[in-house]
């Protein structure tokens, strides 16, 4: 090949390469607080399985909500984690901010304490940019050692929120630990017996 085709491909592809949009990773954790209380001796555990995520979402991009029947992946605006780890995580540290529970996997489950299995579905992921994150989620708690004391739950939560990709993944966040805290009320009506109340508790203010 000629020596100045050599030298335009090469500038071609440098060029190229220079102007590809950066990727942007987005987490759905909120930043540690340096004001969080220390860790207390936990009077229950929790067991929180995998999370189940739409098939339309469960993509590393993030997955866009176009009028009213588009869903689009953007190139370039990926989350951090595979989608349900991430959601799996938040809830996590949702809950461990609401009750004084500790989460374990089950192998390692403290016999002498009360322990609980969690179990989240979403239904819908929603991502409207500039207008709102949306979660619709199916979760059950059950205790381990008592099959009477069970509950299965829906809970819906919309947070509006502005223009771009940052307030998106905020958006989810804030949604994500709304949703933490009504399973966290609930489980907290099943630990002290009232199974009966822990939709009601946990879908309540």
């Amino acid at each position: 090949m000629p020596r100045h085709l050599i030298v335009l491909t090469a500038t071609l592809l440098l060029a190229a390469c220079q102007s590809a949009a950066p990727i942007r990773y987005y987490t759905l954790l909120p930043p540690t607080s340096a004001d969080a209380a220390p860790a207390q001796d936990p009077a229950w555990q929790i067991v929180v399985d995998p999370v189940a995520v739409p098939a339309q979402v469960d993509t590393p991009y993030i997955v866009v909500r176009e009028g009213r029947n588009a869903l689009v992946p953007v190139d370039g605006q990926r989350w951090a984690a595979p989608l349900a780890e991430e959601v799996r995580a938040a809830i996590i540290d949702g809950i461990a901010g609401e009750v004084g529970a500790s989460t374990i996997n089950s192998a390692a489950a403290d016999s002498r304490l009360p322990v609980y299995r969690l179990r989240v579905s979403l239904r819908r992921f929603d991502s409207v940019l500039g207008s709102q994150a949306l979660i619709d989620a199916g979760w059950s708690i059950e205790s381990t050692r008592d099959a009477k004391r069970n509950a299965s739950c829906d809970s819906q939560v919309a947070v509006s929120i502005a223009a771009g990709f940052p307030a998106l993944a905020d958006g989810h966040q804030r949604a994500l630990a709304e949703l933490a805290r009504r399973i966290a009320s609930g489980l907290e009506a099943l630990h002290a017996g009232r199974a009966a109340s822990v939709c009601v508790a946990a879908n309540k203010g």
